[in-house]
Order: C-alpha cells, then sequence, then structure tokens
C-alpha cells in the first residue's frame, strides 16, 4: 500500500448511461478489486443516473475525498461528470470538465491538433462537405463515417467509395443515409481512410508507456474486437529508436495539447510509408482484463495494483 494514499477514501465512479456501461462495470469492479484486496478504503457508486444530487449526497454521506472516475462515453468521458465534482468540491482523477469535453468531441479535437501543426487524417463534418473534400472523397476507396462524440468505436462505418454515390453532396449524403438506422449529419464527419496498421500508446502520469499494435480480423479495431473477439491480437513493435521517440513525443504533445492530465491513451496509424496520423484520445480508457494500458504497464514491470496506485497519484 502506497503510503500517500493509505488515508484517502476513495471512490470508483463507474456504470453510467452510455453505450459503454457494461465495460465501464466490468473496469470499475476489477480496479475496486486491486484496491480493496491490498487494505485500501474504497467505494464504488453506480452512477446511472444524470442527478447531481446522488452523487453529491453519496460522496458527503461517505467523506470521500478523491474519485476514480471510470464512467466510460457519454456522461463519464464529455465533461459533464467533471463538472459535478468541481461543484461539489472533491478532487478526482483525470483530465478537467473543459479538456474532457474537447477530447470527447473528435473534430473539436482533431481542429485543435490541425492547428498545432499535430498529423491527423483529413476530415470533414458530413453537413460541411466541400467540393474540394467531394473530390478527394471521389479519388478514394474508401471512407470513414464517425460519431463526433463517441467512445470504443460505436457507430463507424467504412464504406467503399463504389458503394456509394458521390457524383454531388446531396448525392453522397443519401447514400450514406441508407448505411444508418437513425442517421443526424451535424452529429457525424467523414475521415479519410489510411490504409496501414493501428497502434495505440497509453500516457500515466506524464510517461509514455510501451506502444502496442493492433492486429484484428475485422476491418478495424471496432467494439467487438475490442471486447468480444478472442482472436484479436497485441504486439509490442520494435521500432528504430529514434522514430519510436518520435511517435511518442507526437502522441504526448497532443495529449497536452487537449489540456489532457493524469492519463489516457492515444490511439494512431503509421501508413504505408510509416507517416504517423493521429485518431483520437481517449481520457478515460478501459481498465478490464482486455484493456491496453494494463497491458501496456505490464510490459515495463508494472503489476496491475501498481498501475492503479501510479494513476491515483496523479492528482498529488
Amino acid at each position: 500500500m502506497r503510503e500517500e494514499l493509505r488515508e484517502r477514501n476513495i471512490l470508483i465512479l463507474f456504470g453510467g448511461w452510455s453505450d459503454e456501461r457494461e465495460v465501464s462495470l466490468t473496469s470499475g469492479k476489477a480496479v475496486y478489486d486491486a484496491l480493496y484486496n491490498h487494505g485500501y478504503k474504497v467505494k464504488t457508486l453506480d452512477f446511472h443516473t444524470r442527478d447531481k444530487a446522488v452523487l453529491t449526497s453519496f460522496i458527503n454521506s461517505n467523506k470521500v475525498d478523491l474519485v476514480f472516475n471510470l464512467m466510460h462515453g457519454v456522461g463519464g468521458e464529455d465533461g459533464l461528470v467533471q463538472s459535478y465534482l468541481d461543484d461539489v468540491g472533491v478532487r478526482y482523477i483525470g483530465s478537467n470538465s473543459k479538456s474532457s469535453k474537447l477530447s470527447f468531441n473528435k473534430v473539436a479535437t482533431k481542429e485543435k491538433w490541425v492547428s498545432k501543426n499535430i498529423p491527423t487524417p483529413n476530415y470533414s463534418i458530413i453537413s460541411e462537405i466541400s467540393e474540394n473534400f467531394l473530390q478527394e472523397i471521389q479519388g478514394s476507396e474508401k471512407i470513414i463515417i464517425k460519431p463526433i462524440s463517441s467512445g470504443s468505436s460505436v457507430g463507424i462505418k467504412i464504406l467503399s467509395v463504389d458503394d456509394l454515390n458521390a457524383t454531388c453532396v446531396k448525392n453522397l449524403l443519401e447514400s450514406i443515409n441508407q448505411h444508418y438506422d437513425s442517421f443526424v449529419p451535424n452529429d457525424y464527419f467523414i475521415e479519410e481512410f489510411i490504409c496501414g496498421n493501428e497502434y495505440t500508446v497509453p500516457i500515466v502520469r506524464d510517461e509514455v508507456l510501451p506502444i502496442i499494435k493492433i492486429d484484428t480480423s475485422r476491418e478495424f479495431y471496432n467494439y467487438q474486437a475490442k471486447y468480444e473477439d478472442d482472436d484479436t491480437r497485441f504486439s509490442f513493435p520494435l521500432f528504430n529508436p529514434e522514430f519510436e521517440i518520435k511517435i511518442k513525443n507526437i502522441c504526448f504533445d497532443a495529449f497536452k495539447i487537449l489540456g489532457s492530465s493524469g492519463w489516457g491513451r492515444v490511439d494512431f496509424f503509421l501508413d504505408e510509408t510509416d507517416n504517423i496520423k493521429l485518431i483520437e484520445l481517449n481520457s478515460i480508457p478501459g481498465m478490464t482484463s482486455h484493456s491496453l494500458v494494463p497491458m501496456s504497464a505490464d510490459k515495463i514491470g508494472w503489476t496491475y495494483l501498481e498501475l492503479i496506485e501510479k494513476i491515483l497519484l496523479t492528482n498529488k
């Protein structure tokens, strides 16, 4: 047990109401079990309501002085719960409300990165497609449709341009709409399809952990590949040392540019000529047995408990 944490009343906040509720419950239980089994004063709250009074009452009645928010997705990663915790006046782990709101919005994230020369695939909000971007689509083999605000790859589709009518913006929107049960153009954006390999790099206490390469039998690392498939493969690639430093520096800069703090995970692609393209920042990564942050931490010898303790100490 870390002395700095011995007397802390720790709350694991998990569950929520997003599409990622089940993953959050699994993450939170794993962290709770590790802390409880090692003598920490820890409680859990499945915060499945938007009622701030419920959260405030629980924190005050249990004298909570440190919150480990493991609510994934809407409500947990978009700055809402962080704003509640700010109002309560309790310390919590991870990025603040403003940074969380920014990083949860994929378009706002990309705009911020582009303004600071961080490489990311070309994109356009679907309702704002220009003629120049339409021409790019017409010359592409595939495009990616993504929700502007979502997590765990929920709602993402990779579409063949040959299966779309891209002769004009109106026809393109109509043909994209056919691939969704419910489609609101303002809620989605189109991203350039990168032909290459997918990677991720966790960041904990300003330390960039080992890079993980992700290989899946699916077209991309979607929800099923993350949490259901048994054949998704993870490895630790050997890069040229200078190139590895370059990748880690770019990812760390991208993390800081968004105002992120504590911990997080940056996802990116390397294209066929090893150009790095950042996809998104996860401000509250998973902590399940399938999750990538514990996997990367294990690579450098951190136990699961040590990882949790290091994350909790980011608030110090």
